[in-house]
């Protein structure tokens, strides 16, 4: 869970700073941030529409935009007046996707919901026709889950790969499946296209996917698929136990869980 931090504005410059940045010129940065965040909320606005929704006088407004528009983080159409985000601001965001790292961006998530169900939590990627674990925190149970970091399970028969295949589009789906016929693992595998897409179907409805038994025999695990920005499935989190602890009572509950927490991870990894 994220830590809420609060701190107090303070007025004017700070009692002995010889620096050349007071209190007013931090004010206005935070200002202008917000008038960014604003912004991005709407594909263009006025500006008395900017100056309420930031809760700024109008000449503030127009004096921070006017000094953002120079430096191309905003823009403005002269004919309807509106004000909206700039190229500038794209080029800035788009480098933190660069850098951004699923793995790195989950690892404190992944703790907190492995604590807080007692059970094992893994994140995965696709690769190939394959789900390869990358990140894992374990339940302290003496009976758990367990998926070796970097092994791989079939995406057709594991909580991960259902849960990404059904947030696939379908033209991406059906070149992920391959042929009709999949590799049988236990008596719970689906092996026909028909009958996962059918569960496909069920699992894009709910929000969560259920493994049962369908890849270890005695293992169940519930997942749910991370998004990019474009809305597409980049990985998924899943949270995995023995039968004995995940009877038909506790999947609800649990499934809820890993799609909160999915969702949680998405909005950190893409900002939806």
């Amino acid at each position: 869970m994220d830590d809420a931090v609060t701190t107090t504005r303070r007025r004017g410059r700070p009692a002995g700073s010889g620096g050349t940045e007071g209190g007013g010129e931090v004010q206005s940065l935070d200002r202008a941030i917000s008038l960014l965040e604003v912004l991005a909320l709407s594909d263009g606005m006025t500006l008395s529409e900017v100056a309420r929704r930031a809760e700024l006088p109008t000449s503030t407004v127009h004096r921070l935009l006017t000094t953002l528009e120079r430096r191309g983080l905003v823009g403005h159409e002269a004919e309807s007046g509106h004000w909206m985000v700039g190229l500038g601001l794209f080029r800035i965001g788009s480098a933190y996707l660069r850098i951004r790292k699923l793995p790195e961006i989950a690892r404190a998530l992944i703790r907190e919901l492995s604590h807080g169900v007692n059970e094992t939590v893994n994140l995965s990627l696709i690769d190939g026709p394959h789900l390869v674990c990358v990140a894992q925190v374990e339940s302290h149970a003496a009976v758990r889950a367990f998926f070796r970091i970097g092994g791989d399970l079939p995406i057709h028969a594991s909580g991960g790969g259902k849960a990404i295949l059904a947030a696939m589009n379908p033209e991406a789906r059906r070149a992920w499946l391959g042929d009709d016929q999949l590799k049988r693992f236990t008596e719970h595998t689906h092996v026909s296209r028909r009958a996962l897409q059918a569960d496909l179907a069920v699992i894009a409805e709910r929000g969560f996917s259920i493994d049962d038994e369908e890849h270890t025999p005695g293992m169940r695990c519930v997942a749910a698929a991370v998004l990019d920005e474009w809305r597409e499935p980049v990985g998924a989190l899943s949270i995995s136990a023995p039968v004995v602890r995940m009877p038909p009572e506790r999947i609800a509950d649990l499934g809820i869980r890993v799609r909160e927490a999915a969702q949680r991870l998405t909005t950190r990894y893409s900002g939806l």
